[in-house]
C-alpha cells in the first residue's frame, strides 16, 4: 500500500456543479466517480469570498444542512452536518486546529476571504463518529459498487448562516465549489481486494434521529413534556440541543448549547431516569467521558450506554426503546431556550452482492 492521493474532481462536470451548487441548494446530487476505487475522504471545497461583514468562528460548520447517501435511487441515511460536527468537535481536544484547517477558523474574527474543505460524512468517516483526534473512523470505503454507483446529495443553508450577525449575506459561492477525494494508492492486486467489497462490507454507525418536529420553545424554570409512541431501535444516548431563544433561525445554529436544570425519562408510566437538579446533569456528564470545550460546550445528555462518549467505536451497550409503547421526556431549562431532542442510534450499513448499500437499526 503506497499512501494517498488528494485530487480534485467534479464528478466528471465540473460546470454543472460550478454553475448550480451555491447557498440554499436543495438535494444536489453528486456520485462518485466511476473510476475511484480505495476511498479514505471526501470534501466539498469551498472558495469563500469576502463578505461585509465577519464570519461565525467556524463558518464551514453553517454551510451545509444536510447531507443524504443514496444508493440505486433509494435512501441509506441522513445527516444534519451541524449536529454531527459539533458532536465530534466537542470531544477534541484541539477544536481550533480541526478548524483552522478543515472549516476557516481564524485567531480574530474577520470578514476575510478564506477556503474550507468540507468533510462529507461516508460510512467510514471518523467524523460520522466520534473518535477525536486519533481519527478511527471505518479506515476506507470500498466505492466500486458497480452499476450502483454511491449518489451524495447536499442541502445547503442560506447565505446568512456562516455571518455572525445572521443578517447579512455572504456572496454567491457559484463557480466556487469543487470535490476533493482521497484516493488510497497501492499496487494493482491490493487495489482490487480493497476497492470491492460487494457482499462483505458491513460496519456499525450512528444514526442522529430527531424526536422532536424543529425547533420547539421553552420558557425558563418550566418544564416541558415530550412524548414518543412506538419508538424504535437501540438508543445510546439522547442529546438536548437548547440555544437562547431568537427570531432569527440564523442565529439559533450556534456551538454555545444551554444546559437543562431537570431531565426526567418515563416508559410506560416507570421513571427510568431523574435527574432532578444541575449537580446531577453535570456528573451524569462527567461520568460518561464528556469534558468542557472552551468552543464548544456540552449540551445536555440523557446516557444509556456505559461511558457513552466511547459508544462510536466500542460497544457499550444501549437502550432497545421497542420493548417500550410510549416514552416521555420532561425536561426544564434555566432560560428561555429553543430546543430539539436528538436520539444518537447504532445502525448497520451494509452494501450487498449488487453493489446496493443499506443502513438499519436492527
Amino acid at each position: 500500500m503506497g499512501g494517498f492521493v488528494l485530487r480534485s474532481c467534479a464528478h466528471g462536470e465540473r460546470r454543472k456543479l460550478n454553475s448550480i451548487l451555491d447557498f440554499g441548494s436543495q438535494n444536489f446530487s453528486i456520485y462518485l466517480p466511476e473510476s475511484l476505487r480505495v476511498l479514505k475522504e471526501c470534501y466539498l471545497k469551498v472558495e469563500v469570498p469576502a463578505a461585509d461583514s465577519a464570519f461565525k468562528n467556524y463558518p464551514g460548520l453553517h454551510f451545509i444542512d444536510k447531507i443524504r447517501i443514496l444508493s440505486a435511487g433509494q435512501e441509506v441515511y441522513v445527516c444534519d452536518y451541524h449536529q454531527h460536527l459539533c458532536d465530534y468537535l466537542q470531544r477534541v481536544e484541539d477544536a481550533r486546529q480541526f478548524g483552522k484547517a478543515y472549516l476557516g477558523w481564524e485567531s480574530s474574527a474577520s470578514a476575510d476571504a478564506r477556503t474550507i474543505l468540507i468533510p462529507l460524512l461516508l460510512p467510514n468517516s471518523p467524523y460520522l463518529l466520534r473518535d477525536g483526534k486519533d481519527q478511527r473512523g471505518h479506515g476506507i470505503f470500498p466505492s466500486y459498487l458497480g452499476q450502483n454507483r454511491l449518489e451524495i446529495q447536499l442541502t445547503m443553508r442560506g447565505a446568512t448562516y456562516p455571518l455572525a450577525n445572521g443578517t447579512d449575506s455572504v456572496p454567491s459561492i457559484s463557480g466556487k465549489c469543487s470535490m476533493m477525494y482521497r484516493e488510497c494508492q497501492m499496487t494493482s492486486a491490493n487495489k482490487l481486494a480493497f476497492g470491492d467489497a460487494r457482499g462483505k462490507y458491513s460496519v456499525i454507525t450512528r444514526r442522529f434521529t430527531e424526536l422532536t418536529s424543529g425547533w420547539q420553545d421553552a420558557t425558563a424554570d418550566t418544564n416541558v413534556v415530550w412524548n414518543i409512541n412506538q419508538p424504535c431501535g437501540v438508543v445510546t444516548e439522547i442529546l438536548v440541543l437548547a440555544v437562547p431563544t431568537n427570531a432569527n433561525p440564523a442565529l439559533l445554529q450556534t456551538e454555545q448549547f444551554v444546559q437543562p436544570s431537570k431531565l426526567k425519562v418515563t416508559a410506560d408510566s416507570i421513571v427510568q431516569l431523574d435527574m432532578d437538579t444541575k449537580e446531577k446533569i453535570a456528573i451524569a456528564l462527567y461520568e460518561n467521558g464528556f469534558d468542557d470545550n472552551a468552543d464548544f460546550p456540552q449540551p445536555g445528555r440523557i446516557c444509556f450506554a456505559s461511558h457513552c462518549c466511547d459508544n462510536s467505536f466500542i460497544y457499550t451497550g444501549g437502550y432497545n426503546m421497542q420493548i417500550a409503547s410510549t416514552i416521555q421526556y420532561d425536561i426544564t431549562f434555566p432560560q428561555n431556550v429553543k430546543y430539539k431532542l436528538v436520539a444518537v442510534q447504532l445502525q448497520r450499513v451494509r452494501i450487498d452482492a449488487l453493489g446496493r448499500m443499506t443502513a438499519k437499526l436492527d
